[in-house]
């Protein structure tokens, strides 16, 4: 597959990974310290910005169904391109929203898009592995690009800045065209009656995806919370939340595909849930902790706890992508990735809005709440999956017990047939 439409969807995933990384690292401080926009204000933008990635994801990803998925990742690649050079050149508070609000977009957009290009390439039972891969892919280019962010930090010339944008606009124009080239086979359109139904209407999908939002507060924890929290309360030193950023990335980069393989069936993944949760809750009370310990013992736990929280974050999104996009029908992959792709965007505005509050205020306490709400969401996920596999298990002796219950019923009997396969591939097309 490395050469078919799984391939290039890495490649363009790298690509892309490392001008998100530049800028995301670079783009709070030039338009605060440079541009002269307050914090404050910086972190509403972004907030905005997130809320219109969450409200745009579901209609997106049915319009890129509709239109072709590698059209719509080539359109979506253009626009953060734009967004990108919006923000080179914005020297006002609405010039810089605008870019924001349309980069934030634009970018969850062409994220679940090539997620979509790569699981509709790809058979049911590979999809959780070729997922585990693109993050993968996604944590080391983030890293590349966060380490040229630095540099054009530790320069501090607004002209750096400009430029980095600007040649990160010319990276997504490069996806952009590497996007349209993609064939996918066997693009299926979706029937009138399954488009009526759309995935927010799938309640496991949309359980899973707000459980894993929850989850997915490790994001805003390793790239904010730990930070703000290393500097502003604990004795280690500054470059402690580098060297954290970095572990995490090379962990992630270890850990991701072959822990990910493992994963066959619903109990896999909700073990692999329950693992999560007990990681959780290592490492919460480890940050909790660092105020009280003096500069080597601090940085101890902090690596510590993101080693251990960083087993977590793999074990959960891997429990997560075989729930939620598993069963996935072959035709809506755009949509159901997009839907399932709010959870990054809601955990972002989880972390500015109530995370970021409960630790400034409670201090350690506030840690002892994030991790609860963390490891309950964890538990949650392991039930999803130990409900579904426990119905996977029945629907065998249902069959046997009503032999003649599907003549004349072509539906009954293909969903007798499918009972007998193994849960993971019996339940949805594609």
């Amino acid at each position: 597959m490395t050469s078919s439409p799984t391939g290039t969807a890495q490649r363009i995933q790298a690509i892309s990974a490392v001008a998100d990384g530049a800028v995301l690292t670079t783009v709070v401080l030039y338009f605060n310290h440079v541009v002269g926009i307050p914090e404050a204000t910086v972190g509403l933008v972004l907030a905005a910005s997130a809320a219109a990635a969450f409200a745009l994801a579901a209609p997106l990803g049915r319009l890129a169904d509709r239109a072709g998925l590698p059209r719509a990742a080539a359109g979506k690649a253009l626009a953060v391109a734009a967004a990108l050079a919006g923000s080179a050149l914005a020297q006002t508070l609405w010039a810089y929203a605008a870019a924001a609000i349309a980069f934030g977009v634009a970018r969850a957009g062409i994220a679940a898009t090539i997620q979509a290009i790569a699981a509709r390439a790809s058979a049911p039972e590979q999809r959780v592995s070729v997922r585990a891969r693109l993050h993968t892919v996604l944590n080391a280019g983030f890293g590349v690009g966060a380490l040229i962010g630095a540099a054009v930090l530790a320069a501090g010339r607004p002209g750096w800045f400009v430029a980095l944008y600007a040649g990160g606009a010319l990276a997504l124009v490069a996806c952009a065209v590497l996007l349209s080239r993609i064939g996918v086979a066997a693009e299926p359109g979706p029937s009138p009656r399954r488009s009526r139904r759309g995935a927010l209407r799938d309640r496991r999908l949309v359980a899973v995806t707000g459980l894993t939002a929850v989850l997915l507060l490790t994001m805003p924890i390793l790239s904010v919370l730990l930070p703000l929290w290393l500097t502003n309360r604990t004795a280690a030193p500054a470059w402690v939340a580098a060297v954290a950023f970095g572990l995490n990335t090379v962990l992630v980069f270890v850990l991701q595909s072959p822990w990910s393989a493992r994963v066959r069936t619903d109990a896999d993944a909700s073990r692999c849930a329950l693992v999560a949760g007990a990681a959780i809750a290592v490492a919460g009370p480890l940050f909790a902790l660092m105020p009280l310990g003096g500069p080597a013992a601090a940085a101890a736990m902090a690596l510590t706890g993101v080693a251990v929280l960083t087993v977590a974050e793999v074990a959960a999104g891997t429990a997560a992508w075989h729930l939620a996009l598993r069963h996935t029908p072959a035709a809506r992959q755009g949509e159901y990735q997009a839907v399932f792709g709010m959870s990054g965007s809601v955990a972002r505005i989880l972390g500015a809005l109530v995370a970021l509050p409960l630790i400034t205020a409670l201090g350690s306490v506030g840690w002892a709440v994030v991790a609860t709400a963390m490891v309950t969401a964890a538990t949650g996920l392991a039930t999803v999956g130990m409900r579904s596999e426990h119905r996977a298990q029945h629907r065998p002796a249902v069959s046997r017990t009503r032999p003649g219950a599907g003549r004349g019923r072509p539906r009954a009997r293909a969903r007798g047939r499918s009972a007998h396969r193994r849960a993971p591939e019996c339940a949805g097309p594609g």
